[in-house]
């Protein structure tokens, strides 16, 4: 199939990821995101404005990232490389040692603790974040600045729906100073794509973070989940999808004082909401253009603990220094980590990102199905085509359907 070649065409393939680069590097009102359906936000377009300026297009990530040349670019001297993991300086297991940081943490706090540091020292004013806010409809995401521990509190927590984070850099450009730039990793590329066309970027977001990341769903997702517990999506107040240790459980709280909760991972399975088309074909697990990039430890050792830690990847000489300084100052506790005992604690991210790719994307040319262009060369590892096959089939049928019956029966509205 032929590449997408616009804004349009990325969401007309169901590729757009929400992130809101596109509307960051559109000249002024040229586009803006709009929520569709309780599904994501995308992009709506003033052909009149954009005409002519294709910056937006370029910063883009639902078309695909070249992030071999990039991380070459960002991390060319970095000592480590692996297919996995990408390029790094330093891996560790890390935990922070703020009670304060921790009590709402999904595993070690080392994201907050990080951002706090790197505030409390005057290197940055703001962090980029996210959090959920309420409303008639259900809970929705809000990207806003973070810059003290408190704000930074409000944004704990995994999404595990579309946030419009690079919505912020037009804002955080305008107003000058120095930003953490904090995403997922397609939110980070879109970021280093950004910057490509404009250097100031770099200026304006000296320090980037990112989560390791499985891919996020729509918010029918959450829907299905609250409505599968007994909540309607327009009653909650407060809702997470983890937090108070590791692994953590969601909270949902209603206004009349009803709350549920239930442990994770246990809940994902009460939706069939698939994760957005994008992140099917990711190639990302661990944020391998981000200075800082952070996850679960999925290990025995450390799930044993009764404290949550983090693994982490300090890509850039700056994030290996701040790193040794945090364990040297207090701020974190460290335990080593080797590149195996990642890869075992990711195991089912890296195979579905990495080792599965190459089928998946080749059935899906298959089917006509529009995928993003990489330029890595992913292992040809031939079986599993039948399993993706059926695998994508279900993903664009059945889920959704199962989604939309169960709000009828709520009375949610379905447009």
């Amino acid at each position: 199939m032929k590449p997408v070649h616009s804004i349009e065409e990325v969401v007309q393939a169901g590729l757009c990821i929400s992130c809101g680069a596109c509307v960051s590097a559109a000249p002024e009102d040229a586009i803006s995101l709009v929520l569709k359906q309780r599904q994501s936000f995308t992009p709506r377009v003033n052909a009149a404005k954009l005409d002519g300026h294709d910056a937006a297009f370029r910063a883009c990530p639902g078309k695909g990232v070249p992030i071999r040349s990039l991380a070459m670019e960002l991390y060319g001297s970095a000592p480590v490389e692996t297919f996995e993991l990408g390029r790094y300086r330093v891996a560790a297991a890390l935990r922070s040692t703020s009670e304060e940081i921790l009590r709402a943490a999904s595993s070690g706090g080392v994201m907050t603790a990080v951002a706090r540091y790197l505030l409390q020292k005057g290197l940055i004013q703001g962090v980029t974040a996210s959090r959920l806010i309420y409303g008639s409809t259900g809970p929705v995401t809000q990207s806003f600045v973070a810059r003290s521990l408190t704000d930074l509190l409000t944004a704990q927590g995994s999404k595990y729906c579309p946030t419009t984070t690079n919505v912020l850099v037009r804002s955080c450009m305008k107003e000058g100073g120095r930003y953490l730039f904090c995403g997922t990793p397609c939110q980070v590329a879109a970021l280093r794509l950004a910057a490509r066309d404009n250097t100031d970027i770099n200026r304006v977001f000296p320090y980037t973070m990112a989560n390791f990341c499985g891919g996020f769903r729509p918010f029918e997702f959450l829907d299905d989940i609250v409505l599968s517990l007994g909540i309607s999506p327009r009653d909650i107040r407060f809702f997470r999808f983890r937090g108070d240790g590791q692994p953590g459980s969601l909270l949902a709280c209603t206004e009349d004082g009803r709350s549920v909760t239930e442990p994770y991972p246990d809940y994902i399975v009460r939706s069939t909401v698939p994760k957005m088309k994008r992140c099917w074909y990711c190639l990302d697990a661990t944020g391998e253009l981000a200075d800082f990039a952070c996850g679960d430890a999925w290990l025995p050792r450390f799930l044993r603990d009764s404290h949550g830690w983090s693994i982490v990847l300090g890509r850039s000489s700056f994030a290996e220094t701040v790193l040794q300084d945090m364990v040297h100052d207090g701020h974190l506790i460290r335990q080593e980590v080797s590149c195996q005992e990642i890869c075992q604690s990711q195991k089912g991210n890296i195979a579905s990102k990495k080792y599965r790719q190459h089928s998946r994307i080749r059935v899906s040319r298959f089917m006509r199905i529009q995928t993003p262009e990489w330029d890595v060369e992913l292992p040809r590892l031939n079986r599993g085509m039948i399993h993706e096959f059926r695998v994508l089939l279900g993903k664009s049928t059945v889920g959704r359907r199962v989604s939309r019956l169960r709000r009828l029966v709520w009375g949610i509205p379905v447009r």
